[in-house]
């Protein structure tokens, strides 16, 4: 038995090894396709991915180290244990996260597990629930760019949340038997040094996630140069009855969600699957979950219980689609808009800024050391 094991780590490490020397191969023998791939990623991740999450990563770490979340906490404790079976403050995060983007609620409830408010199997859990793209993403990224319809983004909106809040009414259960009761009473606290730490970690954040983000860019790429994605959406284009471009982008945004921006625009039929994948996350989102845990958390329950929530939004969205769309047909044919770009200017400037806090904030470190 252990003659086994071993061999099938020495197996799975030269099965990595050689998936990795031919993804290097892929980079050099086919540059141009995998440039032009990194490239659309950068583009996603300077005009919609750092503009919707940064701020919200950083007011988050800010929330918790003040003492805001467990103060607030304290007031909707009852209202959330009777809603969902929530402590007070695990409530809080809930909600927080449904508007705040992906790795938001991760990090919130690996704090709570670090300070021993959760065990290990309820962050686990809860990291299935606490988990949304948030306004931000959906209205900038997918209803903006592609369908230039706050309708839709209120559509999708809708739809993921009715997937969370699904998944944790039928956790409730689980919740009330293993509540922790109020939190505790704590007063809420502003230091100075509190904001650059939190600018600190969310930089570093978004440069984790953009990491990320870049990786699945070469990924894809990949899979399209040998023929892998073309034949995936070859199989789906046929079993779905959708074209082939569509199909392609279904398959491309499954792996990396931001990738939602190069479906067909104006395709309102999409919708129920764009509301699926946007609740789901995608394998870019779950790489950023498993750098968060780092092995101390498992990914496995939170990927089961998504699962669940994006065929919740599927069906939600495609019930309230014709509530939505009724008047948006008509005035796509009798409008004409000419689409501009977003910059990628602020971004950039803000990445500088985030950049010279960092090197004020160390060079202070070192002069109080």
């Amino acid at each position: 038995m252990i003659e086994w094991v071993i061999f099938m780590k020495k197996a799975a490490e030269l099965l990595t090894a050689a998936a990795l020397t031919a993804a290097a191969a892929m980079c050099i023998f086919a540059a141009d396709t995998v440039g032009a791939s990194v490239y659309a990623a950068l583009q996603r991740c300077l005009t919609a991915v750092i503009p919707s999450l940064f701020a919200m990563i950083a007011a988050s770490a800010l929330l918790i180290r003040s003492g805001t979340v467990s103060a607030a906490g304290r007031l909707v404790h009852r209202a959330g244990r009777l809603l969902l079976g929530m402590d007070g403050d695990i409530f809080v995060i809930f909600l927080f996260s449904n508007i705040a983007g992906y790795p938001v609620g991760a990090r919130m409830l690996l704090s709570c597990c670090e300070s021993g408010r959760l065990t290990r199997r309820e962050a686990e859990l809860l990291a299935g629930v606490c988990f949304g793209a948030g306004p931000a993403f959906i209205y900038g990224c997918i209803a903006g760019q592609l369908y230039r319809s706050a309708r839709v983004g209120l559509l999708i909106s809708l739809s993921s949340f009715a997937g969370s809040l699904a998944a944790a009414a039928v956790l409730s259960a689980y919740l009330r038997r293993h509540g922790h009761g109020a939190p505790p009473r704590t007063g809420i606290s502003f230091r100075a040094e509190m904001l650059p730490d939190c600018v600190s970690a969310a930089g570093r954040s978004m440069a984790e996630i953009c990491a990320a983000i870049l990786g699945f860019a070469v990924i894809s790429a990949i899979l399209a140069r040998v023929g892998v994605l073309p034949a995936a959406a070859g199989l789906l284009s046929r079993l779905t009855g959708r074209d082939f471009t569509a199909s392609a982008g279904l398959i491309c945004s499954a792996l990396d969600v931001t990738a939602v921006g190069s479906l067909p625009a104006g395709d309102f039929t999409l919708l129920p699957e764009i509301a699926a994948l946007v609740t789901f996350g995608g394998g870019c989102v779950f790489m950023q979950l498993a750098a968060i845990f780092r092995g101390r958390l498992s990914l496995l329950p939170a990927a089961a219980i998504r699962l669940g929530a994006a065929a919740v939004s599927f069906g939600v969205c495609r019930l309230m689609l014709p509530l939505f769309i009724a008047g948006e047909t008509v005035s796509a044919a009798v409008t004409a808009q000419t689409h501009r770009a977003p910059s990628p200017v602020p971004s950039v400037l803000l990445a500088v800024m985030t950049a010279m806090v960092f090197a004020q904030y160390e060079k202070c470190r070192r002069k109080n050391v």
